[in-house]
């Protein structure tokens, strides 16, 4: 059996059946009516990178150690930041099956850089510095892209990606051309595992959503091209091939903001480095949300967007020399007892709260508590969806050494790590926001057909595609096989976990020998 993982960033089921049911996706349609559908569950919180490596690995990020874009080295003068560009442990499905002789193709994955050894081809995929660095395993393979699609990108540049500089909505199917050449380029490849992440409804949704959900016909045409490799995709497939369609994540709209950490602040529990810069920025936003409210009375909502694209544009190719920097909050880290470190929340609509040794499992519950009574003063809905604890993100060898309080925020809501807020709500420009509910689709070899299951998880994708393929399963795996979507469950590799070891060492032996 030959198996193609075709992955396609925060995808979400929101978009995919109103286009569908219009008629403008007939490939999609083909998986809805011939295979398994089914919701499939992100990591908690639903961040991009440590959900790529559990689809990658079926492990918990307290085992494939990948939580946020970045790594956080910790020191007495607060935390340092580092761009998170691989996984620290687990083996992918790719590692399993080039071990047994199975040739891979690993394309485009979030967090793949520096490229590994793999037995085929790997090109790195989002967090990845650049087309400049050494992005291909083989180092051949960057050649033979390059001559085939001159003008491939890794993903887009993050001033355009976040709506400052140029038309998020037109580079992104520039992108997306060259990822389909891209992809017909490998499909010519001798291949056993394909694997290829689609970016661009992440980076579009985030910026256009109230045009993706309003059906414009720019932003429905990038669907169209997915819509496109899907048919490309499934037209190289034998009798015998699995395709399993996945997202990282879903995705939903928000016009509401509130700032978590100012009221953390507030509460006592975090002091900033500068109190008199406190009050300077309480005083700069509640000017700027006076203006911001007459801009929108004027109908003039565009102008502010429209005075930052111009100022990008003037620094737009010194902007693309910089690395990606994480924007640390400017706390007194020595005075803290509860705080927000990561500023990631606002795209996904959480907030991971570290807890310092001094609060008490009493205190930490009575902030729980306070936070779950938090209502929407405009609406009446409460702030809080989900609560829960460090152990959200398993039990392994980077599990989380301080405690955490992790909240999921709820519809139409999302929470920012600014202080300074006048107010700790706030109304928005419409924008898009990760939700823990993405999408899952099989089709191909021995699965049902035309039926739904029971919702999935992240961590599931590994184990069936590697039961499917006959391999042993890595013993720190935490999914399951997704038995329910087969019409009978594929033969499993006989061998157990101690005879696999027994064949590694053998192995190893042969080769020393």
């Amino acid at each position: 059996m030959r198996i193609f993982l075709f992955g396609i960033d925060g995808l979400t089921f929101r978009i995919l059946d109103p286009l569908m049911m219009r008629g403008l996706l007939p490939n999609f349609q083909r998986l809805q009516d011939g295979g398994v559908r089914s919701i499939l569950k992100s990591t908690t919180p639903p961040l991009t990178p440590p959900a790529w490596m559990s689809i990658s690995t079926g492990m918990s990020p307290a085992k494939h150690g990948v939580y946020d874009f970045w790594t956080y080295e910790q020191s007495e003068h607060g935390p340092r930041a580092h761009a998170m560009t691989h996984r620290r442990d687990g083996k992918a499905i790719w590692d399993v099956l080039s071990e047994l002789g199975k040739r891979v193709v690993v394309a485009n994955v979030p967090v793949t850089y520096p490229p590994e050894p793999v037995n085929g081809i790997m090109l790195s995929g989002y967090m990845a510095p650049g087309m400049q660095a050494d992005v291909t395993y083989p180092k051949s393979f960057k050649e033979e892209l390059l001559e085939a699609v001159p003008g491939y990108q890794i993903d887009l540049n993050p001033a355009v990606e976040s709506g400052q500089a140029g038309d998020p909505l037109t580079e992104t199917l520039k992108m997306t051309d060259e990822r389909v050449a891209m992809l017909r380029l490998l499909l010519q490849k001798s291949w056993d595992f394909f694997f290829i992440v689609f970016t661009g409804a992440d980076r579009i949704q985030h910026v256009r959503w109230r045009e993706i959900m309003a059906f414009h016909a720019r932003a429905v045409a990038y669907y169209q091209k997915l819509d496109e490799a899907l048919e490309l995709v499934m037209g190289s497939l034998r009798a015998g091939d699995l395709l399993v369609i996945v997202s990282d994540h879903g995705f939903q709209g928000i016009d509401r903001q509130f700032y978590i950490q100012e009221y953390l602040y507030r509460q006592g529990l975090l002091r900033l480095r500068d109190r008199e810069a406190h009050r300077r920025a309480a005083f700069r936003n509640g000017v700027a949300e006076r203006m911001r409210r007459v801009l929108w009375a004027m109908r003039l909502q565009g102008v502010p967007t429209f005075m930052r694209r111009q100022c990008y544009r003037l620094g737009i190719k010194a902007l693309q020399k910089e690395p990606l920097i994480a924007k640390l909050p400017d706390l007194d880290w020595v005075n803290k007892h509860a705080w927000l470190q990561s500023v990631s929340g606002d795209l996904a609509g959480y907030a991971d709260i570290f807890l310092d040794d001094t609060l008490t499992e009493d205190q930490i519950g009575t902030l729980a508590a306070a936070l779950q009574e938090v209502r929407d003063p405009e609406t009446g809905k409460p702030l809080v969806a989900e609560v829960h604890r460090e152990d959200a993100f398993g039990t392994g060898a980077f599990a989380p050494r301080e405690r955490h309080l992790v909240l999921i925020a709820g519809e139409n809501t999302t929470m920012r790590a600014e202080t300074g807020m006048k107010n700790l709500w706030n109304s928005c420009r419409p924008y898009g926001i990760h939700h823990p509910d993405g999408i899952l689709y099989l089709y191909g070899a021995g699965v049902k057909k035309g039926i739904t299951i029971d919702s999935a998880h992240v961590y599931d994708i590994a184990p069936t595609i590697l039961s499917c393929m006959g391999a042993p399963l890595p013993r720190e795996i935490d999914g399951r096989m997704l038995a329910e979507a087969f019409e009978q469950i594929p033969a499993k590799d006989s061998r157990t976990k101690e005879d696999s070891r027994v064949m590694q060492k053998l192995k190893k032996l042969a080769v020393l020998e």
